[in-house]
This record gives C-alpha cells, structure tokens and sequence, in this order.
C-alpha cells in the first residue's frame, strides 16, 4: 500500500504536475489523520469495554461479600440478643443460687467475643478503579464508597473494644480459685455464688451490655439493614448491564 502511493507521488512529481501533486499530498495527510482517529476511537471504545467488564466483575464481587456478611451478621445479631436476655436477668437480680442451672449462659456473659469481620474483596477493588477512574458520578459507587467508608471503621474499633474488655475480664477470673474449673467447664459453689449474685459479677455485665448490645449490636443491625438496601441496587445495576 505504501508502494502504491509512493509510486503515484513519483509519478505526480515528475510530470511536474505540482499542483494534483500537493492535492494529493494534503489528501494523504488526511487519510493518515483519519486512520489515527479511528485507531484511537477504536483503543477508546476498547478500553471502555474492559471498563465495563471490570466494574461489572467489581460489582459481583462486592455483592458476593455483601451476601456473605448479611449471613453472618445475622448470625451475631441471634447470639447477641439471647445473650441479651441473660445479662438482663443477672442485671435485674433474677439469677440466685438456687436457679443458676437454668441460666447456663450466666458464666461467660462478659467473656463472650463475637468480632464482626466485614468482607472488603469488592471494596479494595473498588478502591483501586476509583484512583485510575472518574467514577464520582456514578451514584453508586459514590455511595458504595461512603457505606464502606462509614461502617469498616466504626465496626472495627467496636470489635477492638469488646476484645479489649473480654481479655480483661478472663485475666481478672483468673485470680479466682475456681478459673481452672470455670475453664474446664465444671462448676464449684464459690463459681456459682460469684456469677449469681455478686455485686462484681453484675457490674461487670452492665458495663459489657453497654458495649455489645447498645453499641456493638446496633451497629452490625444498621450495617445488615444498609447492605441489603445496598445489594438491591447492585443486582439491579447488573441485571441493566
């Protein structure tokens, strides 16, 4: 091809035929403009194909880890509120000696670290795109970002405090004679006095119940509740794409 227009220069140019010739050339120059732009259109149109797929897969992979901490969370949210009720009873002074074996969750109410580990697969891969990509005007993504952003850190530090108070609590039951037992999961009657109807016992579950359940709770509700809400939009996004 370039044989061909190089001839049909030669030929021009000898003939003198100077102004065919510099049409010819200026025509040239055009085509190649032409094949540039196309080749860059088609690069682009290319490029925002891989886009395409890649926020697609990101997606799915972010519904993927929202589905799995929905179940998950749903899971603490069970544990939580039974464990709930027996704090309750050992805060209202429901538990005493005599019925102790009908509260059989009173002996680890404050010692009991269910940490919420929030899947981020998706949302790192999220990350990553909106550094290489303008995607602030996609509401989506834009809120996607601000879900992550407000949950993960909340929910880690509430993780950390629990784990915190947990590990005290085990190393203060450790001064008690009755730990080994307590760890074995055999009871004594000095045990069953302290988690029954000591003033200790019992304030060490108030001030866990502030944490777990009016904190660590209902945060991990609001994170469930916002996620499912979340997943709605994205498998509708797929389901247009």
């Amino acid at each position: 091809m370039l044989k061909f227009f190089r001839s049909i220069r030669q030929r021009l140019f000898k003939q003198k035929k100077f102004k065919n010739y510099i049409l010819y050339a200026i025509g040239e120059i055009l085509l190649v403009m032409i094949g540039i732009l196309l080749a860059l259109q088609v690069n682009n149109w290319n490029e925002h194909r891989k886009s395409k797929g890649t926020l697609k897969s990101t997606l799915k992979t972010i519904s993927s880890d929202l589905k799995r901490d929905t179940i998950r969370a749903g899971y603490l949210i069970e544990i939580i509120e039974l464990n709930q009720e027996n704090s309750k009873a050992v805060i209202d002074r429901k538990v005493t000696i005599e019925n102790f074996t009908t509260y059989p969750r009173t002996r680890s109410l404050v010692t009991i670290y269910q940490p919420f580990d929030i899947q981020t697969k998706g949302y790192d891969i999220l990350k990553r795109i909106s550094e290489q990509q303008e995607n602030e005007k996609d509401s989506l993504f834009a809120d996607l970002t601000q879900f992550y952003s407000l949950f993960i850190p909340n929910i880690q530090k509430s993780n950390e405090r629990l784990e915190k108070v947990v590990i005290g609590n085990l190393e203060e039951f450790q001064e008690f004679p009755w730990f080994v037992d307590w760890s074995q999961g055999n009871t004594t009657e000095e045990m069953i006095a302290y988690f029954a109807i000591s003033e200790d016992y019992r304030k060490k579950v108030a001030a866990y119940n502030v944490l777990a359940y009016g904190n660590h709770l209902q945060l991990i509700k609001g994170y469930k509740e916002n996620a499912k809400h979340v997943l709605e939009r994205i498998e509708k996004r797929l389901e247009e794409d």
